[in-house]
């Protein structure tokens, strides 16, 4: 994989390298600086090992699903690539009829004549600087094969004819079993060479004699050697992979086309992989050759297919890195959340210990570096377990994604040094950020309240609630966000000696010397000390309000005004950084209304939100009151917002999968604040519960008292749950109502099999064939239709305001028999058409009506490759319309047809019937003959549509016709889908362990923690049974709250997204078997987690839990 986000991979790589330089840098920092206090931070490691092995176990796994995702998309990208290389061999660009052109050329029809081909020959080897070492000419064609040793048939292999004396420049025709190069050459008039995947289908060995089926007439070939799967010995593509080669001359006479051909490969010189590099080069040329021959350039076309299988398959490895990205991003952001609940955990049991580390001598920054350095040193090991473990995960994920898609391509894990470099270095440094922020938090306690072990009590600011102390807290932190690197470090001295003025200021003492260290910040660390070095001695007893508002509008000079400012002022940060979210929060907005982008626009919305009740808390409103509004309020809108039912409002706003991380983290934020502000609601409602178990009452009061008495732990644990929780409900609830709407069997539209023809044997009457070739199979059919597909349609829509352009779309030719028997529900039809039925009949017996899927009326065509066209007079959710004037053109022969628009398909059946279906008699008028036939037919009994298709199939292989059953296509595709998004869940469900990690850290140091409440609670009378009931049931009402809480929002979320304009028939249905699944192994493993620390507290002596101090 060599790029991620339009950004080199390599890019990516030097620059998390150069920020794990610096965190590590910061910690040999700590250690030659300050060494006592990286010692006294390493040796709190191996005092508790279960607690520290919890610790690694989270912190390791944001490394872990960060690897397993860039080592998925490093095996996708070399898997698929390399099979790429492998198909092609030497080809690196094909020569062909232009896909477009106005007409077809004097000289070319369906053809390019061979004294053609050879004049170009000529005129690339007349050029001295073509970069061409290969020019083969090759005829192919479709046709059915039979072996009769071993009675297995095809009904479409691809038979190649290569001419021999240009296979210099392609050695591709290589043995299967020895590897030798062969000789085509060599072959008789009746002799072939069968590739690997042939064989296999056929069961076919060297010297095996096959029939070949043409105009289905038979012809014995022998089977020399079985070659690899390449693009010169048969292979098409991942569905198409049987092939068969011989000599051009022997297959002109096959074909009776003699002196054509219908490609022209290339090879540029250099290896396989090499010659890709002068594609470009090779383009130039070839260009001027086929303009030195006298060939229209319209006539012709160059495909630099190399060149654009291989990106299309990075594109691929770069979807799958970037879809895993996305998915596993819940999981990162839970193990963030779960770092710095870590670290204010460990502050908390260490509280005495800190303070007593204060009390004789030690700063702030002290213990910022020795928990900088205990946290520094689980994240590096943590960090390489995760990589380690990541790759064993992406090993698992590519066999299992090796069994879902094996049809298609081979899937062998593959690990590169640069994503394991990547992805260790991106799981440091994001933990090294974490862990920095958690330190410098638990940093700030009060000394005597840590030594004796009380509760902090907080001085109160003079200016809290006023507009003074407003206007200030918004003053830093405008300054801090605009002027990030040079206000970061003023405010860092402000507490330094340095910033103290005379009287104060202690001399002989160095300044902080490790920002000169880092020498993108030395600049920037230059000017902060100079302008505190100038204001440290001048700043004023008071400070007015309008200077302050200057300094807001001004950052330079707000810049310097905080530098002014009273060291020992206290700042209102909250109110601060909230108003200038809503300032930034009301940009991101305006770009998202003036971009039509979603994703700006709603995170903006809930910046503007949350920082309103912010303020508002600040300013005196009851923190309840606004936080469950805003958190309320946010639920609200992006339920509206997903199902589009704000468009009224806002206007159409696109987005993509991002959308998907950004509601579940603003959703899971909004319903934890609502959650935690009113959990003491709770407590009666649990109470009135436990009530009913009279035995149990006192364990579940003290159960639910504790979590409610630390908002920000029980706050963060429901977090970390509630985020994987939303993921997999999300994508269960998606997954099973994606599958009614495509895959349910109203998609076949009364349809039980499709035949498709072999464009050499076109089939007439398909029942008359069967009958004629002796099957039974028409007995059970209860009706057929014939559907011809154009090659080159084009489209557009009349009475317009501005004239539309004519836009590829899929234009199909429908039978009489098929409009008269199908079963496709109509979404929307045209006024006067007041049944299904209605518009049915019109299309069997008219020639000027015509129906469409509904993707080109939602506007989602972009489903579908080619499909440009999109009605816009009908609205997505409306179920009548106005008859809607369209025209339909062959893009060749530039005949244009009008027909009116009666109806839209509904959006089940869409996706297999797309296109605008238009009576036959239009279809023949306007594009002649079809590109390509089908059959479709309804049995009489459905169940039998498999069996049927094999019966129709096999009697009619000699013409090469293929048959499928539609339901078994459908099946198949459900799932795999379903598949894939059970490989996804599971990739998901490892951010579970985060979820569960917490508890179980919870756990642990509640027992430690409270062991004189667990003392006093035994000696009141409360059985070791109650006291371990108590933890089991604490443990179960934050986990079944967080659970509670992914549930519900997911559900909520999924629920106005299926019943939007977008899905219009959809019936919502919830997959409570999986969920129940999901949310119960969940609760079931937290209750593992508290098991063994319950058992603990329940076993802890009263007398020595009451002296415990």
């Amino acid at each position: 994989m060599d790029s991620l986000f339009g950004i080199s991979m390599t890019v990516i790589m030097w620059v998390l390298l150069g920020i794990l330089g610096l965190a590590v840098g910061v910690v040999l920092y700590v250690v030659l600086r300050s060494r006592v206090m990286f010692l006294m931070g390493l040796r709190n490691i191996p005092r508790r090992g279960a607690q520290t092995t919890l610790i690694i176990l989270g912190l390791m796994l944001s490394t872990l699903i960060i690897t397993a995702a860039f080592t998925t998309g490093d095996t996708v990208d070399r898997s698929l690539t390399a099979q790429g290389y492998s198909m092609l061999g030497h080809v690196d660009e094909w020569i062909q009829l232009a896909a477009e052109r106005n007409g077809p050329p004097r000289e070319i029809d369906s053809t390019i004549p061979q004294r053609l081909s050879d004049r170009l020959r000529e005129a690339i080897e007349a050029d001295p600087d073509a970069k061409i070492d290969g020019y083969l000419p090759i005829l192919r064609s479709d046709v059915p094969i039979v072996n009769p040793r071993s009675r297995q048939s095809e009904p479409i292999v691809n038979f190649v004819g290569l001419d021999s004396t240009s296979l210099d420049g392609f050695p591709d025709v290589i043995d299967a079993g020895s590897g030798e190069l062969l000789d085509v050459g060599s072959l008789a008039a009746d002799e072939a060479f069968m590739n690997e995947s042939a064989a296999d289908a056929l069961d076919t060995e060297a010297g095996d004699t096959i029939q070949i089926f043409v105009r289905s007439e038979p012809h014995d070939f022998t089977i020399m050697a079985i070659v690899e799967d390449k693009v010169v010995t048969g292979l098409g593509d991942f569905n198409a992979k049987e092939g068969l080669v011989t000599r051009l001359d022997t297959l002109q006479e096959l074909l009776g086309q003699p002196g054509e051909v219908n490609f022209i490969a290339i090879s540029n010189e250099g290896g396989v992989r090499s010659g890709l590099d002068l594609t470009e080069d090779v383009l130039a040329s070839l260009d001027v050759a086929i303009v030195d021959v006298s060939f229209e350039r319209a006539a012709l076309e160059v495909y630099d297919v190399k060149r654009d299988l291989i990106e299309d398959f990075q594109l691929v490895g770069n979807v799958m890195t970037t879809f895993f990205l996305i998915f596993g991003l819940f999981s990162i952001a839970s193990g963030m959340l779960l770092i710095v609940m870590i670290f204010v955990m460990l502050a908390a049991e260490r509280r005495s210990e800190l303070g007593m580390a204060r009390a004789i001598g030690t700063r702030r920054g002290h213990l910022v570096q020795m928990f900088l350095s205990e946290g520094m040193a689980y994240n590096m090991l943590a960090a390489f377990v995760g990589v380690g473990l990541g790759v064993l995960v992406a090993v698992g994920i590519a066999n299992v994604m090796g069994r879902i898609f094996g049809d298609f391509f081979n899937i062998e894990p593959h690990v590169t040094a640069r994503s394991l470099i990547i992805s260790y270095s991106l799981g440091v440094s994001l933990t090294f950020l974490t862990v920095t922020f958690a330190s410098w938090r638990v940093s700030n306690l009060n000394i005597v309240a840590a030594i004796r072990d009380l509760d902090e009590v907080s001085v109160p600011n003079p200016e809290a609630g006023t507009v003074r102390g407003f206007l200030r807290g918004l003053l830093n932190a405008t300054v801090t966000v605009v002027l990030a690197p040079i206000s970061l470090f003023v405010l860092m001295l402000r507490g330094h000696t340095f910033g103290f003025s005379a009287p104060e200021r202690v001399y002989g003492e160095r300044i902080p010397l490790w920002p000169f260290f880092v020498v993108p910040l030395a600049p920037f660390y230059l000017i902060a000390l100079a302008i505190v070095a100038l204001t440290r001695d001048r700043r004023p007893d008071k400070m007015s309000s309008w200077l302050v508002a200057l300094g807001i509008l001004v950052p330079p000079f707000g810049l310097a005004l905080v530098a002014l400012q009273d060291r020992r002022a206290m700042i209102s940060w909250a109110p601060g950084l909230a108003t200038v979210g809503i300032v930034g929060g009301a940009m991101l907005m305006l770009l998202g209304l003036d971009s039509d982008t979603a994703f700006p626009f709603a995170l903006g919305f809930s910046l503007v939100t949350f920082g309103i009740a912010v303020v508002l808390v600040y300013f005196g409103l009851r923190a309840r009151a606004a936080y469950t509004f805003a958190g309320v309020f946010l639920l609200l809108f992006w339920g509206l917002n997903a199902g589009n039912r704000l468009e009224g409002l806002f206007g159409t706003l696109d987005g993509d999968i991002e959308m998907f991380f950004l509601s579940g983290i603003v959703m899971v934020a909004a319903s934890t604040f609502v959650l935690v502000y009113n959990a003491d609601l709770m407590l009666g409602i649990v109470s009135l519960v436990g009530g009913r178990f009279g035995t149990i009452l006192p364990a579940v009061k003290t159960a639910v008292a504790y979590p409610l008495q630390n908002r920000f732990r029980t706050g963060m644990t429901l977090a970390m749950i509630s985020l994987v929780i939303f993921a997999l409900t999300i994508m269960s609830t998606m997954t099973l109502n994606f599958d009614r709407i495509f895959l349910a069997d109203s998609a076949r539209g009364g349809w039980d099999v499709v035949v498709e023809e072999n464009p050499n044997n076109p089939i007439d009457d398909l029942t008359v064939t069967l009958r004629e070739a002796g099957s039974p199979a028409p007995e059970t059919f209860a009706a057929v239709g014939k559907l011809q597909i154009a090659g080159e349609p084009r489209v557009r829509e009349l009475g317009l305001a501005e004239p539309a352009q004519f836009e590829a779309y899929v234009v199909v030719g429908m039978s009489a028999s098929f409009a008269e028997a199908s079963q496709i529900k109509l979404g929307a039809r045209a006024s006067g058409f007041e049944s299904d039925e209605a518009v049915w009949a019109a299309l069997a017996t008219r020639d000027d009506v015509a129906i469409i899927d509904r993707f080109a009326v939602s506007g989602n065509v972009g489903l579908f490759g080619g499909a440009d066209f999109g009605v816009t007079s009908i609205d997505a959710d409306a179920d009548s319309f106005e008859p809607v004037t369209l025209e339909i053109q062959d893009r060749i022969s530039e005949v244009v047809t009008r027909v009116t628009l009666i109806g839209v398909m509904e959006i089940g059946p869409s996706a297999s019937f797309f296109g605008l279906y238009v009576p036959e008699a239009t279809f023949e008028k306007t594009f002649g003959d079809p590109f390509l036939s089908r059959h479709v037919v309804a049995l009489e009994d459905a169940g039998d549509s498999k069996a049927i298709a094999r019966e129709i199939e096999g009697s009619l292989f000699t013409i090469g016709a293929q048959a499928e059953s539609l339901k078994q296509l459908l099946d198949d595709d459900r799932a795999l889908q379903r598949n894939f998004f059970l490989l996804m869940q599971g990739f998901m469900g490892l951010g579970l362990f985060v979820g569960i990690a917490a508890v179980g850290v919870i756990a642990f140091r509640t027992v430690v923690e409270r062991r004189q409440q667990i003392g006093m609670l035994r000696a009141i009378g409360y059985q070791r049974s109650t006291v371990a009931l108590s933890f089991m049931i604490e443990s179960s009402f934050v986990t079944l709250l967080g659970i509670g809480s992914g549930v519900g929002l997911a559900i909520w979320l999924s629920y106005f997204l299926l019943t939007s304009d977008e899905f219009p028939v959809v019936d919502y249905v919830i997959p409570w078997g999986q969920i129940g699944f999901i949310s119960g192994l969940a609760f079931l493993a937290s209750l593992v987690m508290t098991y063994i620390p319950s058992r603990q507290a329940a076993g802890v002596p009263i007398a020595e839990a009451l002296r415990y101090e």
